[in-house]
């Protein structure tokens, strides 16, 4: 599924995203024809919910100023960058980002771990 990026952002601007990336499995090699193109955009004011913002109905829009920080911090650490309109910002939201979910990662992993042996001891009863 081949997306036209030049769209995309021009359609995140247009609804007033400062700084976005792409992220998911089309930024890590791990898609197939059919994958979604996952892009993560930061607003800064009056964020749009996702479905607010044109971009095609191949693209699944996080927006990082409500994401949570599972999904945020990932895109943070990992995500390419598509544009930057806003340089301070930016580094100040992944600066702040990275801190937080790295500081936070042990409990993330911990409580992921508790949910699927949950889920495990669950499903022998």
């Amino acid at each position: 599924m081949e997306v036209d990026v030049t769209a995309v952002v021009a359609a995140l601007r247009d609804a007033g995203a400062k700084f976005a990336y792409l992220h998911g499995s089309r930024n890590h090699g791990g898609s197939h024809p059919t994958s979604d193109v996952d892009v993560a955009a930061w607003f800064g004011t009056r964020p749009p919910a996702s479905w607010e913002v044109g971009v095609p109905g191949t693209v699944d829009l996080l927006v990082l100023d409500t994401a949570p920080l599972y999904l945020a911090g990932r895109v943070a650490l990992r995500g390419r960058l598509l544009f930057d309109d806003a340089p301070p910002e930016r580094v100040r939201w992944e600066a702040d980002t990275r801190t937080v979910y790295l500081d936070e990662l042990p409990y993330i992993q911990a409580m992921a771990r508790d949910y699927l042996r949950a889920v495990a001891d669950h499903g022998r009863r």
